[in-house]
Protein backbone atom coordinates (compact mmCIF):
# COMPACT_ATOMS: atom_id res chain seq x y z
CA UNK A 1 0.00 0.00 0.00
CA UNK A 2 1.23 3.50 -0.81
CA UNK A 3 2.09 5.96 1.92
CA UNK A 4 -1.00 7.87 3.04
CA UNK A 5 -0.76 11.48 1.90
CA UNK A 6 -1.36 14.15 4.49
CA UNK A 7 -4.33 16.40 3.85
CA UNK A 8 -4.79 20.08 4.55
CA UNK A 9 -5.90 20.55 8.14
CA UNK A 10 -8.23 23.45 8.91
CA UNK A 11 -8.17 24.71 12.50
CA UNK A 12 -10.59 27.61 11.98
CA UNK A 13 -13.14 26.87 9.25
CA UNK A 14 -14.82 30.26 9.51
CA UNK A 15 -11.54 32.18 9.09
CA UNK A 16 -10.46 29.92 6.20
CA UNK A 17 -13.85 30.42 4.53
CA UNK A 18 -13.57 34.19 4.99
CA UNK A 19 -10.15 34.14 3.29
CA UNK A 20 -11.58 32.17 0.34
CA UNK A 21 -14.53 34.59 0.19
CA UNK A 22 -12.08 37.51 0.05
CA UNK A 23 -10.25 35.85 -2.85
CA UNK A 24 -13.51 35.04 -4.67
CA UNK A 25 -14.92 38.56 -4.38
CA UNK A 26 -11.65 40.33 -5.19
CA UNK A 27 -11.28 41.94 -1.76
CA UNK A 28 -7.91 40.21 -1.53
CA UNK A 29 -5.58 39.11 -4.35
CA UNK A 30 -5.10 35.39 -4.87
CA UNK A 31 -1.84 33.97 -3.52
CA UNK A 32 0.88 33.89 -6.17
CA UNK A 33 2.60 30.86 -4.65
CA UNK A 34 2.04 28.02 -2.21
CA UNK A 35 4.53 29.73 0.09
CA UNK A 36 2.41 32.89 0.12
CA UNK A 37 -0.73 30.85 0.81
CA UNK A 38 1.04 28.87 3.54
CA UNK A 39 2.06 32.13 5.24
CA UNK A 40 -1.53 33.46 5.05
CA UNK A 41 -3.06 30.41 6.73
CA UNK A 42 -0.27 29.06 8.92
CA UNK A 43 0.85 32.38 10.44
CA UNK A 44 -2.51 33.04 12.12
CA UNK A 45 -3.00 29.28 12.74
CA UNK A 46 -6.00 28.98 10.42
CA UNK A 47 -4.78 25.83 8.65
CA UNK A 48 -1.73 23.65 7.99
CA UNK A 49 -0.64 22.94 4.43
CA UNK A 50 1.21 19.61 3.99
CA UNK A 51 4.84 19.84 2.89
CA UNK A 52 4.23 17.56 -0.10
CA UNK A 53 2.16 20.37 -1.71
CA UNK A 54 4.65 22.30 -3.84
CA UNK A 55 2.45 24.64 -5.89
CA UNK A 56 -0.96 26.27 -5.93
CA UNK A 57 -3.42 26.54 -8.82
CA UNK A 58 -6.28 29.00 -8.41
CA UNK A 59 -9.27 28.71 -10.75
CA UNK A 60 -12.43 30.78 -10.71
CA UNK A 61 -14.94 29.84 -13.42
CA UNK A 62 -17.60 32.25 -14.66
CA UNK A 63 -21.31 31.88 -13.97
CA UNK A 64 -21.70 30.25 -17.40
CA UNK A 65 -19.13 27.49 -16.95
CA UNK A 66 -19.60 24.28 -14.98
CA UNK A 67 -16.22 23.53 -13.45
CA UNK A 68 -15.80 19.79 -13.03
CA UNK A 69 -13.08 19.46 -10.40
CA UNK A 70 -11.76 15.91 -10.09
CA UNK A 71 -10.03 14.77 -6.91
CA UNK A 72 -6.34 13.82 -6.99
CA UNK A 73 -6.15 10.19 -8.08
CA UNK A 74 -3.93 9.01 -5.20
CA UNK A 75 -5.96 10.72 -2.45
CA UNK A 76 -9.23 9.50 -3.93
CA UNK A 77 -7.99 5.91 -4.26
CA UNK A 78 -6.64 5.90 -0.70
CA UNK A 79 -9.94 7.18 0.68
CA UNK A 80 -12.01 4.73 -1.33
CA UNK A 81 -9.84 1.81 -0.11
CA UNK A 82 -10.02 3.00 3.51
CA UNK A 83 -13.82 3.41 3.46
CA UNK A 84 -14.34 0.08 1.69
CA UNK A 85 -12.13 -1.63 4.31
CA UNK A 86 -14.19 0.03 7.08
CA UNK A 87 -17.40 -1.21 5.44
CA UNK A 88 -16.03 -4.76 5.02
CA UNK A 89 -14.87 -4.83 8.66
CA UNK A 90 -18.17 -3.49 9.98
CA UNK A 91 -16.44 -0.46 11.45
CA UNK A 92 -18.88 1.83 13.18
CA UNK A 93 -16.60 4.87 13.29
CA UNK A 94 -18.40 8.04 12.26
CA UNK A 95 -17.58 9.48 8.86
CA UNK A 96 -14.85 12.12 9.32
CA UNK A 97 -16.87 15.30 8.81
CA UNK A 98 -15.81 18.63 10.33
CA UNK A 99 -17.58 19.35 13.64
CA UNK A 100 -19.36 22.49 12.44
CA UNK A 101 -21.85 20.30 10.50
CA UNK A 102 -23.18 18.72 13.69
CA UNK A 103 -22.97 22.10 15.43
CA UNK A 104 -25.42 23.51 12.90
CA UNK A 105 -27.63 20.46 12.32
CA UNK A 106 -27.84 19.23 15.92
CA UNK A 107 -27.58 22.71 17.42
CA UNK A 108 -24.70 21.65 19.66
CA UNK A 109 -23.30 25.13 19.10
CA UNK A 110 -25.37 27.94 17.66
CA UNK A 111 -23.85 29.13 14.37
CA UNK A 112 -25.10 32.00 12.31
CA UNK A 113 -25.99 31.17 8.72
CA UNK A 114 -23.01 33.26 7.57
CA UNK A 115 -20.59 31.40 9.88
CA UNK A 116 -21.95 28.07 8.67
CA UNK A 117 -21.73 29.16 5.01
CA UNK A 118 -18.11 30.33 5.42
CA UNK A 119 -17.22 27.08 7.20
CA UNK A 120 -18.77 25.09 4.33
CA UNK A 121 -16.80 27.14 1.80
CA UNK A 122 -13.61 26.24 3.69
CA UNK A 123 -14.53 22.55 3.75
CA UNK A 124 -15.51 22.43 0.06
CA UNK A 125 -12.33 24.26 -0.93
CA UNK A 126 -10.04 21.59 0.52
CA UNK A 127 -12.20 18.46 0.42
CA UNK A 128 -11.48 17.19 -3.12
CA UNK A 129 -13.91 14.27 -2.64
CA UNK A 130 -11.54 12.27 -0.49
Amino acid sequence: MTKQLERIQIFDHKAFGRLIADYATGRKPWPASIEEFRAEVEGPNIAKIPSHMKAIQVVQPSDEIFFLRLPPKTLFSQSLERYAANDANGTTEPYPAPPFYSDMVCREERLTHTDFFLSRVADYTISVCS
